[in-house]
């Protein structure tokens, strides 16, 4: 039975409703069908509405996450730039470290800054050490950590345009002190004025870090003594006027003998005071006698410069309790030259000796080193001595270096019954 009929009125087709349960013709708007009761409203199934701000909210917690851990990732990867004061405190992918700028590669709290004493006219080289400590063992792990630097540099904040500016030497592996990671000397004079000195180390891995010191710079008083101005012709005048530096000068200040050309045939006693003594430009200085050195100032040093020490061969040319440097002079003569006793550190470059039983007798016991001040002896000349250097004790464990030496015509070059580390390698042995 076609459930549609089609009645033509006012020329136009009607279609009428058929029950599509029974298939009998519905009257205009019914609602069920009165022929077999079926209700005619069509059912739609209802579903609830989407959760779309819980979506939004879920996909929004997502990015955030994601966003984090990338930020994360992108915090712990990306090149730190780390600055300290003497210290900075440094982690990368293998460990956590402490670095350490200081004047030695030894563990302590590194100053942030240093005062240093200058003398007008003086050149002065302060060393730096970068050295790398486990911040969990307290091991020194510079040498590892030697293989991550890609490069140093260091610079300074000095006055612009100073005619004495601060310099630095290229930053490498010293084995003067074998426990850092890298060394330089500062150069620098007292007109060079106080400075910040700025290390900077690039790691391969991307980090920077910037170390920094202070360095104030201070004058040392200093006093000079001329012959023209004050008796020192005979060895009882240069005596009675050391004795009077004792008595009046300040531990602190500096003091120069300024000598003339003259030979002093008596003994000297420098046992308070530090004294340098300068030898005479118009010509030779001598001493015949014993020069005595007791002074215990441990900072000062007593400097020697262009003068001859000649004497006999069943006597000391110079005992040195204390430090003493000599430079330009001639030991000659003499049962030994020059002996290195006590708490003491004796350094000598271009000197000549020669025809003494023993030239150079270092024989010291300052156990910790502090009295060390640098290991070159640098351009002597030792000529026919029974020993030219005898090595007994030697308060450092550091080479002695002896660049551009000459050794020619000794029973002995060098004893050296201490088994001290020595640097030969541009020493001319004939």
């Amino acid at each position: 039975m076609c459930s549609v009929s089609w009645q033509r009125c006012k020329g136009e087709p009607t279609m009428n409703r058929i029950c599509p349960h029974c298939g009998e013709e519905l009257p205009e708007n019914a609602s069920f069908c009165p022929y077999c009761a079926h209700s005619l409203n069509v059912r739609v199934e209802c579903k609830p509405p989407k959760a779309i701000w819980g979506r939004i909210l879920h996909i929004g917690i997502m990015v955030a996450i994601a966003a984090g851990i990338m930020c994360a990732a992108w915090l712990y990867t990306r090149p730190q730039e780390l600055e300290g004061a003497g210290s900075v405190q440094y982690t990368d992918a293998d460990g956590s470290y402490q670095i350490h700028l200081a004047n030695s590669s030894e563990r302590f709290e590194p100053p942030k800054v240093v005062n240093v004493k200058c003398e007008p006219g003086e050149e002065y080289r302060f060393p730096l050490c970068v050295t790398f400590y486990d911040s969990r063992t307290g091991e020194n792990v510079s040498h590892s950590m030697a293989k991550k630097i890609k490069y140093s540099q260091i610079s300074f904040e000095q006055p612009e345009n100073s005619a004495y500016p601060w310099r630095a030497t290229e930053p490498v592996y010293s084995g003067a002190r074998p426990d850092a990671a890298l060394t330089s000397f500062m150069d620098f004079v007292l007109e060079s004025g106080s400075s910040r000195i700025i290390w900077t180390l690039g790691m391969t891995n991307g980090d920077t870090i910037r170390l920094y010191l202070d360095m104030e710079i201070e004058e040392i008083p200093v006093m000079h003594y001329y012959p023209e101005d004050t008796p020192m012709q005979t060895a009882e005048e240069l005596q009675a006027l050391v004795d009077e530096v004792d008595r009046t000068v300040p531990p602190e200040t500096v003091v120069y003998l300024h000598l003339p050309a003259v030979t002093y045939t008596g003994d000297l006693t420098i046992d308070q005071h530090p004294i340098n003594l300068c030898g005479s430009e118009e010509g030779r200085t001598v001493f015949t006698g014993h020069i005595y050195v007791t002074t215990m100032a441990k900072k000062l040093i007593n400097y020697f410069d262009h003068i001859d020490f000649l004497g006999s061969r069943d006597r000391i040319g110079i005992s040195a309790a204390n430090r003493v440097h000599l430079t330009d002079c001639t030991i000659s003569g003499w049962k030994t030259g020059v002996l290195a006793y006590g708490d003491t550190w004796v350094n000598a470059m271009h000197c000549r000796w020669e025809n003494n039983q023993i030239g150079f007798h270092f024989n010291a016991d300052n156990a910790d080193g502090s009295r060390v001040s640098h290991t070159q002896y640098t351009g002597n000349q030792f000529i026919g001595n029974g020993t030219a250097v005898l090595l007994e004790n030697v308060p450092t464990d550091i080479s002695l270096k002896f660049a551009d030496c000459r050794f020619a015509g000794n029973e002995v070059d060098i004893d050296n019954r201490c088994r001290q580390e020595l640097d030969i390698s541009q020493a001319v042995f004939e």
